[in-house]
């Protein structure tokens, strides 16, 4: 009976020695070999890139081409990083990994990738970028800190808005957007503007350069060059604080017109002040003999300001009395839209011999204000 008991207390004590050695193999084989953590490179794994002149369907008749800047595969080691892009850390004693940061921000990993030898992360936007940072990634594990000189670079700029959308040599055009720090120049087209007092991170002021009618905006900074989507100024004027050559004789109907109005001006000294007497009362521009070859133009440019009482209120635009083609508008009280109407949209015209905004119902004594008419 000893006997027994001697041989079962040696059998149980071999059974526990061998689960102490397989949990302890497991906690290895999970953890890793152990150590201190090696970063040995970053390799990127997926990357932003800018795509140049993707067409942008607007309709079935009409379309806008300009950059587009998407997420692409891409497998590279790399020795520095860019904000939205996905990288594989590359090293030693990384599986018991706890944080990784870039510049001090740590930013997140997936646990489920992570390898002796590798961490999948992306670099979100709020990780700093630039001069002035530690460029330095730091990955912390059970047994330590790897530092590993890794700088973030400035992302491209965005412009999202400019204003005016029209102006004369020398006028001052304010550029919206992000990501403008260190701007370096600023171009219409192929031709350099002068910067005007100190950029911020969001916005550039830069006066219009001497010849400039139309022209696309590039911006130029540490993180590259870029392109604004829509293309400043018009090919061809039909007002701008003054009628275009062969425009000067005015017409409308059913409103009453002020061609030297100094109120709700959007640019310059002057816009359009129309108030309509019915609820189909127009303002009519041409009949005069004048002409404005369109064979090479897409589309027709303006801005209106919305008078008291005209939210949820439209007008119609329409050119050479082609009603069949008009295009409605719709007027937001207190501030100027920016309207960009493809000539296909208002029966293509050759030749543009007429312009007229025409109220679509709206109440009697309305009020809108006009500016800034051209072609593009």
């Amino acid at each position: 009976m000893k006997q027994i008991n001697k041989q079962s207390t040696i059998a149980l004590l071999v059974l526990l020695v061998m689960v102490v050695m397989g949990y302890t193999s497991c906690k290895k084989e999970n953890e890793g070999a152990g150590g201190m953590p090696v970063i040995s490179k970053v390799r990127v794994i997926s990357k932003t890139d800018t795509i140049k002149d993707v067409d942008h369907r607007i309709d079935l008749d009409s379309n806008l081409v300009y950059d587009e800047t998407r997420v692409v595969s891409f497998d590279s080691t790399v020795v520095a990083g860019r904000l939205n892009n996905q990288y594989a850390i590359i090293g030693e004693n990384l599986m018991t990994t706890l944080s990784v940061s870039f510049n001090g921000v740590k930013v997140n990993f997936n646990p489920a990738l992570l390898t002796d030898h590798s961490i999948i992360i992306s670099i979100p936007e709020e990780v700093p970028y630039g001069a002035g940072q530690s460029d330095k990634l730091m990955v912390t594990t059970k047994f330590g800190t790897a530092s590993f000189d890794f700088p973030i670079l400035q992302p491209p700029a965005t412009i999202t808005s400019f204003s005016p959308v029209a102006a004369g040599a020398g006028e001052i055009v304010t550029l919206t957007g992000t990501i403008f720090e260190g701007v370096t120049a600023v171009n219409f087209d192929d031709t350099p503007a002068e910067i005007v007092g100190i950029p911020t991170k969001t916005q550039i002021q830069v006066k219009v350069p001497a010849g400039i009618v139309q022209a696309y905006i590039f911006v130029t900074t540490p993180g590259g060059t870029s392109r604004s989507a829509g293309s400043f100024g018009f090919r061809a004027v039909l007002y701008d604080d003054q009628f275009a050559n062969g425009w000067g004789s005015y017409f409308g109907y059913n409103s009453t017109r002020d061609y030297a109005n100094t109120q709700q001006v959007k640019r310059g000294t002057y816009a359009i002040k129309t108030v309509f007497t019915d609820s189909w009362g127009a303002l009519q521009i041409g009949y005069n003999g004048a002409t404005i070859d369109a064979t090479k133009l897409t589309a027709v440019k303006l801005s209106i300001y919305g008078g008291p009482g005209t939210t949820g209120q439209a007008v119609q635009l329409l050119l050479n009395g082609n009603y069949g083609n008009a295009v409605r508008l719709e007027l937001k009280e207190g501030e100027y839209t920016d309207f960009t109407v493809p000539l296909s949209a208002l029966g293509s015209p050759s030749t543009i011999t007429e312009f007229v905004l025409q109220s679509l119902g709206v109440p009697v004594s309305t009020t809108i204000y006009v500016d800034d008419i051209g072609f593009i």
